[in-house]
């Protein structure tokens, strides 16, 4: 997973990208090593904004959040994500076990030779 943080008017730490690796790896240990996560933190007066976009191959998921606390912010922000990435993964799994259903289905309505 290539992780991008970004600060629009807020110096970004090491502690606060330490923070994100951690939680973005163990939210999304299923993702892909090619997948491109970008995230950009702001602070306007004590507004906190978190914001997340995922790039996949097959699949672009995107999440906000804003709080008082930046670090909360991020967490909120890593939870919309996971989310979205878990809600993907079964719809594809549903689509899979679908198909492998209706083609055991195809199977059997077929007579025997």
């Amino acid at each position: 997973m290539k992780l991008t943080v970004t600060g629009r008017q807020l110096k970004i730490t090491q502690a606060m990208e330490d923070h994100l690796h951690q939680k973005l790896s163990k939210a999304l240990k299923h993702i892909d090593e090619s997948a491109d996560v970008h995230v950009a933190l702001a602070v306007v007066k004590h507004r906190h904004f978190a914001e997340i976009t995922l790039k996949e191959k097959g699949v672009t998921a995107h999440s906000e959040a804003e709080t008082d606390d930046l670090y909360q912010a991020m967490d909120q922000a890593v939870e919309k994500i996971e989310k979205q990435v878990s809600k993907h993964k079964e719809k594809i799994k549903s689509k899979k076990i679908k198909k492998n259903q209706e083609e055991k289905d195809k199977q059997l309505d077929e007579p025997s030779p």
